[in-house]
């Protein structure tokens, strides 16, 4: 029984051989463009699931408002670690502190290798308690006192590779900018990627003068704990709260009035990468909205492909009616009408799952390329995948194969037989409602894909406040010492060099300074002006494009520009002085330091466009870390052969790096790039399998009206009226769908939109511009077959009557 089941159904699925195609063709793309997104999905959510303990690691950050001033914070205070190991509830701590966050010792990292010196970015300073409470396996060494004694290091795999073609290094040094020699005490397995930190180095935390500061008021420190079992989170929360407010250097009573507020989160390890954009991240997270967008989209697909599946099984069905009454005739049982219904759906659904496997693995290169990941389909993937697929198959084939199998199957074979079964496009009120349903999907991704392009697009040419075009940064100047300075006059000289300034501080760097300013000299942390502290010279304002809306720029014929500063538009707001030229500020570094405002500066952004622009403030001083030139030329290669020919005359042995200004302000932006497009690309998709069950639609409304088209033909309709009466139907059900659709996506956007300090303007254009675009779509997807059955011979399709 079961063998003649398949049998017939095969033969039934090749007699209708275009309809099992675009059957076949729309679901297993449907199923291939959800599977990768649920394997994009499941590796976000994977982040450090690493660890052994990964349930039970938190880190601490700090949530404040002072002076008007509110942020959330990655970094905690210095000697707070040693202030609450003594917690009942604290298992372990271990401190991180990068290279960004050195305060007494600043410094770029250079490796030598050979006759060469490589700049490395991914280096910290660690406890040696690190490996108490992440779990970062070693393959040479031991974990007993690693990085407890000065200039000692623990390296990844691949990092000893790289400088000593092996593992087995431990007991070897390497020497770091020339200056420093560390000695390598155990060789770990690289970090894996679904981590929300990635080093190579992980240099012992007592080799710094940071590793000496007792007093409270520097906050670098990325402090780690490990709790107890069973711990109560937010008692913890309490008193560490507690400790940092008794420490602070601000009397407690601060922190209660004015709506300031200081208030510790315990921040789980799980939850770092998806749900935290506090300030000082050790790297740019990922987001839970992301997360849930696509996971909405990879539903909307799957929806959008079983719906097609439905309506082309559901329409087919009523050519079968004959077949089900002769069936019923020679006496078969509704059971195994239904059950050869149901096998059918069955198989179609278990030829496309194993195309969309077979598609999804084709196209992974191309999407881990677009969404920049390293997906790949594992054993351990398949542990959780096959399960998947088998519940899909079962589930869309049996809801696919429900309607003919329950309601063809329960009809009275006289009925049937003499055709009393509503025949055309208009007695489907179930097609009707899954039509509606399916476009007010594409229709809210329609709308999406504009919102999102035109974010995308306002990001990148939103007038930022400085011109970020034909700017060359060459990176890691500080390499060079004094011979810097030399090199940034040289190469000023340089035809096609428009000006030149050197400093790392950078409107799309990642070199950052918070520092606090006080309007009188008796400091009193109530009065604090948190705001960037920049080192640059005189000729920042110029290289960078930055306008200048009062007061005058440095000028280094001015002794006494040494303790002059330029303000930003945001600090003079903060500040509250409508003129501020002339006024002082007051700096509590190595004793108090006045500074006199000489211009104000026009606003411009340097975080994300998610964030408002801060308060910022430029102070006349040397910085080695970066040069920045002004370019324009028409020879740029030129150009680029002589900067990099000046450098290996003052530094042989190190190697030139650099970049366009342009492009780190667009990798700035890369996750937003990175989403957008692959948001584009499977909305694009989801129309198109739309548009493919709406075609087949077309297809069997022509042909169940064809002598209907043939008749009035013969009466002299034109094509025009033809394919009118077969499209107006159609466009109905999507006029309904934008009606349905537009209000939510609306609502959907503008909370989307909502995440950027800066945006577009949800205008009403994109809603009609998407209404436009859907009926568009579906008049051309449907006028294919409406032409075509206009066109046909009436002779061929009357001729049986």
């Amino acid at each position: 029984m079961i063998k003649n089941y398949f049998k017939t159904a095969y033969r039934s699925l090749w007699k209708n051989k275009g309809f099992t195609a675009i059957n076949v063709l729309g679901l297993s793309v449907g199923l291939a463009a959800c599977l990768l997104i649920v394997l994009y999905v499941a590796d976000e959510l994977s982040y450090d699931r690493y660890n052994t303990n990964a349930d039970r690691i938190y880190r601490i950050t700090v949530n404040a408002k002072l002076n008007g001033r509110e942020g959330s914070y990655a970094s905690s205070e210095a000697p707070l670690a040693a202030a609450i190991k003594d917690l009942p509830s604290i298992e372990k701590i271990t401190r991180l502190i990068p290279n960004t966050a050195l305060f007494f010792s600043p410094q770029k990292f250079s490796i030598r290798k050979g006759n060469e010196n490589l700049q490395e970015k991914r280096v910290v300073f660690a406890e040696s308690s690190l490996f108490d409470v992440f779990t970062l396996p070693i393959i040479d060494g031991s974990a007993t006192n690693v990085l407890t004694e000065p200039h000692t290091a623990v390296i990844t795999e691949s990092t000893a590779k790289k400088y000593f073609n092996k593992t087995n290094v431990v007991g070897q040094t390497f020497t770091m900018n020339d200056t420093s020699t560390y000695k390598i005490t155990a060789v770990i397995k690289d970090v894996p990627a679904a981590s929300h930190f990635h080093y190579d180095f992980f240099l012992s935390f007592s080799s710094i003068p940071e590793s000496k500061v007792s007093s409270w008021g520097y906050s670098g420190m990325r402090n780690y704990l490990l709790v107890k079992p069973g711990t109560n989170i937010k008692n913890l929360e309490t008193q560490i709260r507690n400790i940092e407010i008794k420490n602070s250097m601000a009397p407690p009573s601060t922190w209660t009035t004015n709506g300031n507020y200081l208030n510790t989160e315990l921040k789980p390890l799980l939850n770092i990468h998806l749900r935290s954009d506090s300030q000082y991240e050790l790297e740019k997270n990922g987001s839970i909205q992301y997360v849930y967008i696509f996971s909405v989209v990879a539903l909307f697909i799957l929806l959008i492909a079983c719906v097609n599946f439905m309506n082309l099984s559901t329409a087919r069905s009523s050519n079968r009616a004959k077949e089900v009454g002769v069936r019923k005739v020679l006496g078969s049982a509704r059971k195994y009408l239904i059950a050869q219904f149901l096998t059918e759906s069955v198989m179609v659904t278990l030829v496309s799952t194993i195309t969309a496997v077979i598609l999804a693995i084709v196209l992974m290169p191309v999407f881990n390329k677009m969404a920049g990941k390293q997906l790949a389909i594992t054993s351990q993937t398949l542990t959780w995948l096959l399960p998947a697929l088998l519940v899909i198959v079962l589930v869309i084939g049996s809801l696919a194969g429900s309607y003919p199998a329950l309601f063809l199957s329960a009809f009275r074979p006289i009925e049937v037989l003499k055709g009393k079964i509503a025949n055309g496009f208009k007695g489907g009120l179930l097609r009707s409602f899954l039509v509606v349903f399916q476009f007010s999907i594409s229709i809210f991704l329609i709308i999406g894909t504009i919102v999102i392009y035109n974010q995308l697009n306002y990001i990148h040419n939103k007038n930022l406040g400085f011109d970020r075009s034909e700017v060359l940064v060459i990176k890691n100047t500080g390499v060079l010492g004094k011979q810097a300075a030399i090199l940034k006059q040289q190469l000023k000289q340089l035809p096609g060099v428009v000006n030149a300034t050197m400093t790392a501080f950078l409107p799309v760097g990642d070199d950052r300074n918070v520092t606090g300013l006080f309007p009188d000299r008796v400091i009193d942390i109530k009065k604090d002006m948190l705001s960037e502290f920049w080192p640059v010279d005189e000729d920042y304002i110029s290289t960078m494009g930055i306008k200048m809306i009062d007061g005058r720029n440095f000028n280094k014929q001015m002794a006494t520009d040494t303790a002059a500063i330029i303000v930003n538009e945001a600090f003079v707001k903060m500040y509250g002085q409508k003129q501020p030229l002339d006024k002082t500020v007051y700096r509590d570094t190595y004793g108090v330091q006045p500074y006199h405002i000489v211009g104000v500066m026009k606003d411009f952004n340097f975080n994300s466009l998610h964030d408002k622009i801060n308060p910022v403030v430029l102070y006349y001083s040397e910085d080695r870390g970066a040069i920045s030139l002004r370019v324009k030329t028409a020879n740029i290669m030129g150009l680029m052969s002589q900067i990099e020919s000046k450098w290996k005359e003052l530094s042989p042995n190190q190697r030139f790096s650099y970049s366009f200004m342009d492009e780190d302000f667009d990798a700035t932006y890369s996750s937003e790039r990175r989403i957008g497009q692959i948001f584009i690309s499977f909305s694009t998709l989801a129309i198109l399998i739309a548009c493919l069950g709406l075609f087949g639609l077309a297809a069997y409304a022509a042909e169940q009206r064809n002598k209907e088209i043939g008749i009035r033909k013969v009466l002299g309709a034109s094509v025009t009226s033809i394919v009118s009466m077969l499209s107006k139907d159609f466009i109905k059900l999507v006029l309904v769908a934008i009606v349905i659709a537009s209000p939510l996506a609306w609502l959907a956007m503008n909370k989307w939109l909502q995440d950027f300090a800066y945006r577009a303007n949800f205008q009403w254009w994109i809603l009609a511009m998407a209404g436009g675009v859907a009926i568009l779509i579906a008049f051309v997807t449907i006028s294919f077959q409406s032409i075509k059955a206009a066109l046909s011979n009436p002779v061929k399709s009357l001729r049986s009557e």
